[in-house]
């Protein structure tokens, strides 16, 4: 989202989405009331619109939170309103709200991706990859198929050079340690998709210049 929306709207429709996403009623509560006093912050600054460093100014006053959180590791009281105001930029961003992926017995792929998913999946335990392996590699992808998912995306075949570089500026801060590792893998989906004609294009050949870029 290119232009910056008045707080108490983007708030608004980040709350509307996270209903949309399904959040449990008492996380909802929680980050209404967490962006009340946002909004309230804002006003004392005379500040209309979010922006980084609002939120950063916010979390300096409120909770004393001092660390670069892109950087350094998280205090665990300190995780929930980083977490929220790293939604409000994503969603500013974006558009979308890149959700955490939740260790579960097995990820719910979203159909419209689900049969290349499986032939991914097959062709990885053809080359014998180890179950550990396996599983960071699809753990990698599943953040990329959400993000395709929340941006409504339909298709692989509607895959885009420009959806891509969006992926990896939304994803950057949050990953940077293991940016590259994370890259690689989406470049070998992307070659696997245009091999297997899920792609008119050959999209891992534009993969490669997200690094240069971000």
């Amino acid at each position: 989202m290119e232009n910056k929306l008045p707080i108490e709207e983007l708030v608004a429709k980040v709350l509307k989405e996270l209903e949309r996403l399904n959040y449990a009623y008492n996380t909802l509560c929680g980050y209404r009331g967490f962006y009340k006093r946002v909004i309230s912050f804002a006003e004392q600054k005379n500040e209309t619109c979010f922006s980084e460093a609002l939120g950063r100014d916010f979390l300096k006053e409120v909770y004393n939170c001092t660390i670069d959180y892109y950087k350094e590791v998280m205090p665990k009281s300190l995780k929930a309103p980083i977490r929220m105001i790293r939604v409000l930029g994503d969603y500013q961003l974006h558009g979308v709200i890149i959700r955490r992926i939740v260790k579960k017995r097995e990820y719910v792929k979203p159909p419209q991706f689900e049969k290349e998913l499986n032939a991914y999946h097959r062709e990885c335990e053809n080359n014998e990859y180890s179950i550990r392996g396996l599983r960071t590699r699809m753990q990698r992808l599943f953040f990329f198929i959400n993000y395709l998912d929340n941006r409504k995306i339909q298709s692989s075949k509607d895959i885009t050079p420009k959806i891509i570089s969006d992926y990896v500026k939304t994803i950057y801060r949050h990953h940077e340690k293991s940016i590259s590792s994370i890259l690689t893998t989406l470049r070998v989906y992307l070659r696997f998709l245009y091999l297997n004609e899920y792609t008119a294009e050959d999209l891992s050949l534009k993969g490669k210049r997200q690094k240069a870029h971000t």
